[in-house]
This record gives C-alpha cells, structure tokens and sequence, in this order.
C-alpha cells in the first residue's frame, strides 16, 4: 500500500511538471497580456554566407532571425541577380534556406533581396532592408544605377515596375530576353540597381503584368533607353516614364451574330473605317468602344449572307483591308422582339454650363437611321420657341454625334432644349421619347483665364484635366504657348503633349525601332482657378 501511494505521487509531480514546461512554453510564444506591443522587424543574426562575403562557392543560402518568422510569397517577393535558376525552400520557425539546383557562376557578385516576404510571427512586423550580398570571386561589384518611374500619361509615381538591365547584343529583344540584373520599383516610383559589374548593356523599364520578365508590348506599358548601350562605369541615374506601345498587328479576334446586329471584336483600337458591302442595301454601321465594328441588319434579307470589304486604319495609324462575312440570325420560336426607346446622352450634362464657345451634342449609342431637324427646338425664357436651320447641325460619319452649332444657340443666360417625340429613329425601329433641358451658359464674370505653357516653340496639344482620374476638361492646339479663357473655376492640371508629327493626336512608342512615345509634360503643381483671377505665366518646364 506505501508503495502504491509513493507511485501515485510521483506519477502527479510528474504531471505537474510536465504541464508547467509545456504552458513555460507556450507562454514564450506570445507577447505577455497587457505587456507592450512589439514594434521591432525581424533581423538577421547569422547568415550562410556572411553578407559581403567573397569567394563563397556553396550551393546552400541560409539566414537565421531574432526571434520566430513567417515567410510570405517567397517567389513573388524574393529578387535574385543575377538569375541563379532553380532552388528548392527549407522554412524553420526561426529561418529559411535556400538549396540551389546549379553552382553559382565564377567571378559574380550575387544579390538576394527578399523585399516583403519575412514577418515576424507575433506582430505581422515586416523585416526591412533584408538583403544579402556575395560574391564568387575576390571582389565585390559596386557600381549602381538608380532613379525613378512615372506613368507618362498621368504623371504619376509607378509602383511594382520591373527595371531591367540586359548584356548588350545587336539582335537584344526585350520581349525575348530576360534582364541579367532587375529590380522593382517601390511605392514611391523609385529604384536601385546595385552592385553591378562594369560593362555595356541595355536598360528598360516595363509593368511585367505576369511576372514572367519579358517584355509583353500588347499588355504592358514600357520605356527603354535609345542609345545603343550604357558603358557602365560609375555610377549612374535614370529616369523612365512609361506608357503602354501596343504594336501588335489589328486581327480579328471574335464575330457574334444576333437578329439585330453582326459584332466584329478586334484585338486593338479602330481609329476609322469604310466599309464596302456586297447587298444593294447598305446597311448602318459604326465603330464601337474604338475597336469594334456593329453591322445594323435594317432592311436587309435576314437569309442572305453580308460580304464585306472593310478598309481599317488602327489606333496608331496603320490601313488594313479585311474580308468580313456575317450571316444575321433568326429568332427562335420562344424568343420575343422586344422594344426599348432610343436612348441618348446630351452636352452639357445636366447641370453643367456652357461658355460662348461650346456646341450642343447630343449623342447616341447606335447610329440614327432617320430623323426630324424642325423637332429638335429651343424654348427661350420669354416663350419663343426657335427651330434651326439646316446648317446649325452636323453629324459624324456613323450618325452617332448630333452636333448644334455655338454660333446658332440663343445668346441668353439660359434656354432650353427641346426634343419632340420621334425626332430621331434608330436602325432597329427603335424611336426617341420627348426630352427637354434646361442649358446655362457660364457668366464670363463667373470664369476666369490661365496661360502659360512650354516657352520654346514646338507644336503642342495642351490640356486641362480634373480630377485624379485626370478627366480632359479643356483642350487647345498650338505651336507656342497656350491662353485658355472662359475657364470654370476649380482645380486643373495642365500638361503639353509635344505633337512631334503634327498630326494633332498623341502617339505611341516603338520599343523595336527604339522611337519613344511622343513626350507629355506637366505644369509642376496643381492649378486652383477662382472666379474672375487671370493665371498668366504658368511654364512647364522641359528638360
């Protein structure tokens, strides 16, 4: 019996202990209830190898922490240049290794940055700076390039973008070749390239959507240097501004055929388009989103098949001819036709006013099949109700966009539009519903005027943009400075697109032929324009 009771105490001290070790260790993995928060980022307190080491030529890279970590999106977030291939990842709680696939490269400094991927466990603190540099060889490569990336056609600072310095070749292609040196930019738009051997090479700057490090010009907006090559020396800064050079040739890519409509979809933007059909009717048509083409049946035998000679000139210029055929469908037994008025957008939006020099448009989804110019009318504050005459108005060549002339519209501070019933008919027997709206125009007391621009002659497009989505409120052309009047008040930003071929339009860039997109600058700082204030001497500076 003694000895029995002897066991039985020992087997619960025994209990005890072990249940005090397992909550003592417990307790070490959490911060102590009420106890300060822990603000502090993991830090490295050994590595394999040593950072800044030299000659190293294993095949394993490890790094140990401070305390326990958590490792986030290691192949998104870790950059290693140059490339090292493939690599299996060890993760223990209080570090990572990394066995490498291959043996390093003789006489090469290597960079393992790991940005983001380490945290810590407790806090979710983000390790900072976490970067280990080595070389095979008895020295270290120390020469750098930095700068910044901003979006050319909003100015704005360009986060994640891979910049990419290649060994240069005659026959280099970006889109084929992955960079030998890369980094990304931070949110800030800003970049380092470091520890990089002297030499000549080739450098750009592209979005990377699928983070595959080619180039993909139908996707990814880029710029590059046009020089040949960079004799890397010292050090250096570049900048890069980048928009998206989509050079792919216009195809084809999707026809669907309703009762109503045939759609071609393309692959890129329709700048315009003559169409030749092959029935003695020739149907409606418009361009569609800037890149798409709807062919309206009308009175076309649904039965027939459409042949079309389709001349297109795409949203960089070049002309095309396609074959295009289309057969409308017929509706089944259980479908129903259905109506729906003819619907349309008016300038200016309701509530919007207008200056002296604006027209009125009215616009339209679909092309207008017919309508009646003595139902589109003015009613004035002193009840005269006015009609045009026929060279008031104007249409597009889709008969899309209505346009009532400034020169026509009542001089009074305010009128109203007026729409009968069935002013207008679509292809589709579809008809307007009567419509009216009241238009001001802006008092010239109420606006004011901002000028300035670029002080070298050039031909330029400047523009007012508002809002952060940079919305175009105002635009002039010009071979010198610009004088925007009857301005609204409010906040602007001016930029001048330099029209290099003046053909008043901005184009794109060719990374082939190493031709960079026309250049956008801007006016450093936000204008805020008051009612009445005349901002003269607003100069954009230019490199």
């Amino acid at each position: 019996m003694r000895n029995y009771l002897k066991f039985s105490l020992l087997f619960v001290f025994l209990g005890l202990g072990a249940s005090l070790v397992f909550l003592q260790s417990c307790a070490q993995m959490a911060s102590p209830p009420g106890g300060k928060k822990d603000t502090l980022a993991p830090v490295v307190v050994t590595s394999i190898p040593i950072n800044k080491s030299k000659n190293f030529k294993g095949k394993k890279i490890e790094l140990n922490f401070n305390e326990y970590v958590a490792v986030k999106s290691l192949n998104q977030e870790l950059l290693i240049t140059p490339s090292i291939g493939n690599y299996e990842t060890r993760i223990r709680p209080t570090g990572l290794t990394l066995v490498l696939d291959s043996a390093l490269k003789d006489n090469t400094t290597y960079t393992f940055n790991f940005r983001n991927a380490i945290e810590d466990v407790a806090e979710r603190n983000k390790g900072k700076n976490i970067k280990l540099v080595f070389s095979t060889a008895n020295t270290i490569d120390s020469l750098r390039i930095d700068g910044r990336v901003k979006l050319l056609q909003t100015n704005k600072k360009a986060d994640n973008i891979t910049v990419g310095l290649y060994p240069y070749t005659d026959s280099l292609s970006i889109a084929k070749a992955k960079p030998y040196y890369f980094v990304r930019t931070d949110t800030s738009g800003t970049y380092a390239l470091e520890n990089l051997a002297p030499g000549k090479y080739y450098m750009a700057a592209f979005e990377d959507v699928n983070n595959n490090l080619l180039y993909n010009s139908a996707k990814e907006s880029v710029d590059f240097i046009t020089e040949a090559f960079i004799d890397l020396r010292k050090n250096e800064t570049r900048d890069f501004t980048i928009a998206l050079q989509n050079q792919d040739s216009l195809k084809l890519s999707k026809t669907t055929s309703t009762a109503k409509t045939i759609l071609y979809e393309f692959n890129r933007g329709i700048k315009a388009a003559d169409l030749g059909f092959s029935s003695s009717e020739k149907p409606l048509y418009q361009v569609e989103n800037d890149r798409n083409l709807r062919i309206y049946v009308g009175a076309l035998n649904k039965a027939d098949t459409l042949r079309i000679e389709a001349a297109l000139e795409d949203s960089i210029g070049r002309k095309y001819k396609f074959k295009l055929k289309g057969k409308f469908r017929e509706l089944a037994k259980k479908e129903k036709s259905t109506y729906a008025p003819l619907s349309f957008d008016i300038f200016p939006k309701l509530g919007a006013q207008i200056v002296p020099t604006d027209s009125v448009l009215i616009i339209f989804p679909k092309p207008v099949l017919q309508w009646v110019s003595k139902k589109v009318h003015i009613l004035t504050e002193n009840e005269d109700d006015l009609t045009f005459p026929d060279e008031a108005f104007s249409w597009n060549k889709f008969q899309t966009v209505l346009t009532i002339k400034s020169a026509f519209l009542p001089k009074a501070p305010s009128f109203t539009l007026a729409l009968d019933k069935i002013a207008f008919v679509g292809p589709e027997a579809d008809s307007t519903n009567e419509y009216k709206q009241l238009i001001k125009r802006v008092d010239p007391e109420e606006t004011g005027s901002i000028e300035g621009g670029i002080r070298k002659p050039g031909q330029y497009i400047y523009q007012l943009l508002k809002g952060e989505k940079l919305e175009k409120a105002y635009e002039q052309k010009s071979n010198g400075t610009c004088s925007f009047q009857n301005v609204e008040p409010g906040i602007y930003t001016l930029r001048a697109i330099v029209d290099t071929n003046k053909n008043g339009q901005w184009d794109i860039g060719n990374y082939r032929t190493k031709s960079k997109a026309e250049p956008i600058y801007y006016f450093e700082s936000k204008i805020k324009l008051k009612a009445n204030f005349q901002l003269t001497d607003l100069w954009i500076n230019t490199p």
